[in-house]
């Protein structure tokens, strides 16, 4: 019966691989298997039914006539600051979420669907540098104290041990993405960058209205961190290609859940293309004041101007004459 059943089964494997080549001009044309077209279609899934295009509730509450004109107002300040849109270097930073060996080079489910990551993340930071951004914040995470952090109890529960949840990072860095002397580095025991940190003081503190968030993992750590930046009023962009996730299809799912909901989605590219020191624009800009036409020298009549001054006087000058009717009388300059 076993034996039958194995001839069966090797027997349908042919005909199906049979049926997968088909011969026209004595040419052999190879077609796919349904299960292989399948499969690439679902890779090639856009997760377009994520995005939200209609508000998250149908009753919005007690809506009333204030919080529509305040709503109103806010419209029409947004439309008139439009240049306020685009992208200052002094008023940006750039924030780069957990690119450590434990996230890159010692995580292959990572590295093999994002193999462009190194190059795109050191593109945006020398960019960025270039451009003398306000701000550029390292975070690392550390997650070595079940009493700095907390989940850690749960999360081995839920997991039974499959996923580790210890992280004891290492001093290393990656070659293409190492801190430079003035950045700030700091340390956080969560998924999000400002539970528990000085993050959100250190950009109020440094006059920053956006900020560029980077890094790993698309879905949890980066995603946390755009979260808490959002929350705090700050304009948030998710540099896409500058992050990577275990696996493609988790990267564009979290995207499409949130991006352009609570952040913007942007590139390397168009970062190149926006960010520019904000002094320079206005310099492009300025209107040339005329230049005003300079009056035509007179000469000066030391005999009747009043108010000449002695300095202006020449050594050929120390006596002036002063004609009183037909009498004239020689008076020492010291006595004007």
């Amino acid at each position: 019966m076993k034996r039958n059943l194995i001839l069966s089964l090797s027997s349908d494997s042919c005909s199906s691989s049979n049926n997968a080549s088909t011969e026209q001009n004595g040419a052999t044309e190879f077609s796919p298997p349904e299960s292989a077209v399948r499969k690439e279609k679902n890779e090639l899934k856009s997760y377009s039914e994520l995005k939200i295009t209609g508000p998250p509730l149908y009753n919005q509450g007690v809506v009333t006539e204030s919080d529509r004109s305040q709503y109103s107002q806010l419209l029409e300040t947004t439309k008139k600051n439009a240049d306020r849109m685009l992208l200052d270097s002094n008023r940006t930073a750039l924030l780069i979420v957990d690119v450590q060996p434990e996230y890159w080079s010692e995580c292959p489910a990572v590295r093999q669907d994002f193999p462009h990551f190194p190059q795109r993340l050191s593109a945006l930071l020398e960019h960025c540098r270039a451009q003398h951004l306000e701000k550029c914040i390292w975070v690392r995470a550390d997650y070595s104290s079940y009493e700095k952090s907390p989940w850690l109890a749960q999360f081995a529960r839920l997991h039974q041990g499959r996923i580790p949840p210890i992280v004891k990072p290492s001093s290393k860095w990656e070659s293409f993405a190492e801190p430079q002397p003035g950045e700030v580095v700091m340390t956080k025991t969560s998924w999000s960058s400002t539970s528990d940190t000085d993050l959100i003081d250190i950009l109020r503190a440094s006059n920053i209205d956006t900020v560029l968030v980077c890094g790993l993992i698309t879905s949890v750590c980066v995603q946390h961190s755009a979260f808490g930046i959002f929350e705090a009023g700050f304009r948030t962009l998710l540099v896409t290609d500058c992050c990577a996730d275990r696996g493609k299809a988790r990267h564009e799912a979290a995207l499409a859940l949130y991006g352009d909901y609570m952040y913007e989605l942007c590139t390397v590219a168009s970062i190149q293309h926006e960010l520019r020191p904000r002094t320079s624009r206005r310099k492009n800009h300025k209107k040339r004041r005329p230049s005003l036409p300079r009056a035509a020298a007179q000469p000066t009549n030391y005999a009747t101007s009043a108010n000449t001054s002695r300095m202006q006087l020449s050594p050929k000058q120390k006596r002036i004459r002063v004609t009183s009717c037909t009498n004239k009388i020689s008076v020492p300059a010291s006595a004007c």
